[in-house]
């Protein structure tokens, strides 16, 4: 009976804990690819029109440009901030989803 218990109580313990570690690899991992992907979308606009400026096609001003591509990361940190939020589970869901999280966001 004693055995029992203690496995009912290390199941009931262990599940939170996996699942907020599976729950928070998966939110790590996705943002560090959406990261990636908004950098590497940044960049190539940025290319863009330093191309298009050196062709004299265009005139760019740099001033606004910077403002305004750090006004979008940040919005975009924002929004990520804002979806995960909820997905944090209270209690022992944390201990797994944090480490989760951060090698989520490492391996991504």
């Amino acid at each position: 009976m004693q055995h029992r218990l203690i496995d009912q109580n290390l199941i009931s313990g262990g599940i939170p804990l996996v699942g907020g570690g599976l729950l928070g690899f998966a939110t790590g991992f996705a943002i560090r690819r959406i990261m990636k992907l908004a950098f590497i979308g940044l960049g190539l606009l940025m290319l863009v029109l330093g191309f298009l400026e050196y062709k004299h096609w265009i005139s760019v001003n740099w001033t606004v440009v910077e403002n305004q591509s750090s006004t979008i990361m940040t919005h975009v940190a924002n929004k990520i901030a804002t979806v995960t939020q909820p997905m944090i589970p209270i209690g022992v869901g944390v201990l797994g989803f944090m480490p989760g999280l951060v090698l989520g966001f490492y391996k991504g």
